[in-house]
């Protein structure tokens, strides 16, 4: 159903229509009524406000002023760029009076952000709050969108615990990489032969530590990918990205342990692929896929391929891997876990990688499936809105 109401803003006020699907709005009930519906706004806890067409603010709640400092009369009427929230990039670039503004590109494609964005908002005494936001495009009776909505909450404090938790795993992380790194150097020194002969067994024992030493410093590679995540999550800097070329980087920069698992890696990429996201971070996602991929895969093949689906990019990495059991596929995103799979017992790692993956596309809009089957491969299937 449809609801249309005035909401008191720039010049004596602002005729809005909110359009709601059935499915998720139950006819006849106390929101179907315009004022009830507006009373809701103004109380929920998150800072909700309305801007028209050219972004000039029309509806402004209460938690809005709790959040930014800014009351609702120093602001209506105005453009939420105009020194009111000028939001940033968690780098400090300015995405107002920009493409790059959220609430910009709900309106011109006229659909609603796909996922939450997180942003630098200014208050009133200049500081910045972090903040998570979500908008969508607001319509007319015509159906031509005549304004937008933003919903918005302050993470602060969820930055915060997020940034402790990762200074604290990569501290811990390096601390126990270093005497790791110490003791195998003695038993490589000791393997040289420098200290004197070793025997047969005394050289298969050591051979057996080094390489679970490798194991364990694998482990804390992941552990420490993972920190750094925790620390930048936040810091995604959306730009065009030549999906194409990047995929094409990916691949390249397997070849050398595909080489030294004596292993074919092919791609099937075809140019003009873009997407809207950050690019450092879709490289991180789809190089841990491949790695991931080599890592599971001790003959055959590994490949990735390229698409473009229903205005959608779809990348799809393969391998002929030990594969995943079908009651392990809908966990193997979560993090910290591992298959349960005595074929992968040998193979380092603390189960980070692909969560990590999952977080990043999901940022990115996107999505992210995986079929396989034990013995016989893995198929994980990316897929990305395309650049508007």
């Amino acid at each position: 159903m449809d609801i249309r109401h005035i909401i008191p803003g720039c010049d004596g006020g602002q005729e809005v229509l909110i359009k709601v699907s059935g499915s998720g709005f139950l006819e006849d009930s106390f929101l179907s009524h315009s004022e009830n519906f507006k009373r809701t706004l103004l109380s929920v806890y998150d800072g909700v406000y309305m801007t028209d067409r050219e972004r000039r603010i029309v509806f402004w709640n209460p938690a809005c002023e709790r959040i930014t400092g800014y009351t609702a009369g120093e602001v209506l009427g105005r453009k939420c760029s105009d020194d009111i929230l000028n939001h940033v990039d968690m780098n400090g670039n300015s995405l107002c009076d920009s493409s790059l503004c959220p609430l910009h590109q709900s309106m011109e494609k006229g659909v609603p952000g796909e996922s939450p964005v997180v942003v630098r908002a200014r208050r009133s005494d200049g500081t910045r709050v972090a903040a998570e936001v979500s908008v969508a495009p607001l319509f007319g009776d015509d159906g031509v969108v005549i304004g937008g909505v933003e919903v918005f909450r302050d993470i602060t404090e969820k930055q915060k615990l997020a940034e402790i938790k990762s200074r604290f795993l990569s501290g811990v992380t390096h601390e126990l990489k270093n005497p790791l790194t110490i003791m195998q150097g003695f038993i490589e020194l000791v393997l040289s032969g420098d200290t004197g002969e070793i025997n047969q067994l005394q050289r298969e024992f050591l051979d057996s530590a080094l390489e679970e030493g490798d194991r364990f410093k694998r482990i804390l590679d992941d552990l420490l990918d993972f920190a750094r995540y925790e620390a930048t999550e936040y810091s995604f800097v959306l730009r065009d990205v030549d999906l194409s070329s990047l995929l094409l980087q990916v691949a390249g920069s397997c070849s050398a342990e595909a080489s030294r698992k004596q292993l074919a890696v092919s791609a099937s990429i075809p140019g003009g692929i873009l997407v809207f996201g950050d690019g450092h971070r879709l490289h991180q996602a789809f190089a841990n896929l491949m790695s991931n991929a080599l890592k599971y895969t001790e003959k055959g093949t590994v490949d990735i391929a390229a698409g473009i689906s229903d205005s959608r990019a779809v990348v799809v990495v393969r391998d002929t891997g030990i594969g995943i059991p079908v009651e392990e596929q809908e966990r193997i995103f979560d993090q910290f876990y591992r298959v349960d799979n005595y074929l992968s017992l040998n193979v380092g790692g603390a189960g980070i990688g692909l969560s990590i993956v999952k977080k990043i596309i999901e940022r990115h809009g996107g999505s992210v499936s995986v079929r396989s089957q034990p013995g016989a491969g893995s198929e994980f299937t990316v897929t990305l809105p395309l650049k508007a």
